[in-house]
């Protein structure tokens, strides 16, 4: 099926003619948080908000499913989630991820919350830096997607996984009942470029299409940054909604472009990721619930009911136990798991 252009699309291939990248040089290598906030790790925990509630629920499934396993990896780890919230509750846990910056962020956010049995390494999914059969358990949260090559991905998880050892695959599901396609602007900021990011979604079949568009960093562009900043938190960030975040904007402020870069990323979705292990080898492969969409869901039935923090916890637990038993339908975007299957 042809993909199509938008009409920013167009502008920026006839005007910045951008070249491939991928996404952690043009995106995460950029980004000074990936998250503003997350909790217990930025920010205390208060699990009366709905966004960590739903954390604390994943964060028990995880500890549920990883039960009794001595060495976790955490692949894509970014800036330490779920990786740094896992090592309260198991022995050694480990992350990688192909951004030195991620990477930094997470070595200090660790060093910052004392702990000990975290090991952190710069590298890529594609190739790891492990021996066959090393760990007991892998992870791997919304990044198997954003790599060049996931099948690659997913095959070095497979090796360095021991015989017996769990996966489980979080992703950024592609959405294949709804048609159309949405776009969003989002900007960065380095020390020798400003970046106007741009992204096309499509649903049905899901990809989606990333550029950077690079502005020299002149006091004058970084005025308009602003301003275009000050749009986005007031507006929203959507072009088709806010012309001036568009067309208007770069049009405008085309003697300020020094270049631009572009990748394209293909989403799975339940059901393709399902098949695509089972492929591999793994075997024991189900779609389950995330205790985070459950917890999401049964939120707003207890908000307002003054539970403690204790109580509230112990809802997360049983969350995290019942998601465990759920299998989810194809469609839902909800969590792979996997075993590697024991020699012989």
């Amino acid at each position: 099926m042809p993909k199509t252009y938008s009409e920013i699309e167009n502008w920026i291939l006839a005007e910045v003619n951008p070249v491939l990248s991928n996404s952690v040089d043009q995106t995460y290598e950029r980004l000074v948080r990936i998250r503003a906030r997350m909790p217990a790790i930025d920010v205390p925990q208060d699990l009366n908000r709905e966004e960590d509630f739903s954390e604390e629920a994943v964060v028990r499934e995880l500890a549920l499913y990883f039960q009794g396993c001595e060495q976790v990896l955490d692949v894509g780890c970014g800036d330490g989630w779920p990786l740094l919230r896992l090592a309260n509750h198991l022995p050694q846990v480990t992350g990688i991820d192909a951004s030195t910056r991620r990477i930094a962020v997470a070595t200090e956010n660790a060093r910052r919350l004392g702990l000990k049995n975290v090991t952190l390494k710069q590298m890529s999914a594609t190739e790891l830096a492990f021996g066959d059969n090393t760990f007991d358990g892998v992870v791997a949260v919304n990044v198997v997607e954003q790599t060049p090559e996931p099948y690659q991905v997913l095959r070095e998880i497979y090796r360095v996984l021991k015989p017996g050892g769990r996966l489980k695959i979080y992703f950024e599901a592609g959405n294949d009942t709804e048609k159309g396609t949405t776009e969003r602007v989002f900007l960065t900021e380095t020390d020798i470029s400003l970046g106007y990011h741009y992204v096309l979604r499509h649903h049905r079949p899901p990809w989606e299409r990333n550029y950077l568009i690079e502005f020299t960093p002149t006091p004058e562009m970084k005025e308009e940054f602003r301003r275009l900043q000050e749009l986005i938190d007031r507006l929203g960030p959507v072009p088709a909604q806010v012309p001036e975040l568009g067309l208007e904007f770069l049009t405008r402020n085309r003697s300020g472009i020094k270049g631009g870069t572009w990748y394209e990323i293909e989403h799975f979705t339940s059901e393709t990721m399902r098949d695509t292990v089972e492929e591999l080898g793994f075997t024991d492969v189900r779609i389950v619930y995330s205790a985070g969409t459950l917890a999401r869901r049964f939120q707003p039935q207890i908000a307002g009911q003054g539970l403690s923090p204790v109580q509230l916890q112990a809802v997360c637990q049983g969350l995290a136990v019942v998601s465990a038993e759920i299998n989810a339908p194809s469609a839902s975007g909800e969590p792979v798991v996997a075993v590697k299957p024991e020699r012989g």
